[in-house]
């Protein structure tokens, strides 16, 4: 009997040292799938700030963008993700405000733009500089 619980306690041990590792094996999975996610997630972000992103290849489809008295970049970056204009508003939002904001101005107005226009197009006809 005494060899039985022996084999026991063996079994045991070897049971919890396997699960263990597998908990490990899982974590070290979880970590590197999640650093792998987060890097490539923040290489897209910044890429959407500084690349030449756009919605279509051209020649793409006019569309036209009001910009009112009482909007600012913000509420403008959120229309034209809305109207497909730009693929996401808050990289736009990010891109104008790296610029020299306090001299750029919105310039109320109807624009025909264009989803083959990137981001820098855009802010130039949005925009003007004191």
């Amino acid at each position: 009997m005494s060899q039985n619980v022996q084999s026991r306690k063996y079994v045991l041990l070897l049971l919890r040292g396997s699960l263990y590792l597998l908990v490990n094996i899982m974590l070290v999975i979880v970590i590197i799938y999640g650093t792998f996610y987060m890097c490539r997630s923040g290489y897209n972000f910044c890429y959407g700030i500084f690349g030449p992103v756009v919605v279509e290849e051209p020649p793409g489809s006019d569309k036209e963008f009001e910009v009112r008295d009482s909007d600012d970049m913000f509420d403008v970056a959120t229309r034209l993700k809305e109207d497909n204009i730009i693929t996401d508003n808050y990289a736009f939002y990010i891109r104008t405000k790296l610029m020299d904001t306090d001299k750029t101005i919105l310039k109320t107005g109807v624009y025909t733009l264009n989803t083959s226009m990137d981001y820098e197009t855009i802010i130039n006809m949005l925009t003007f500089k004191e």
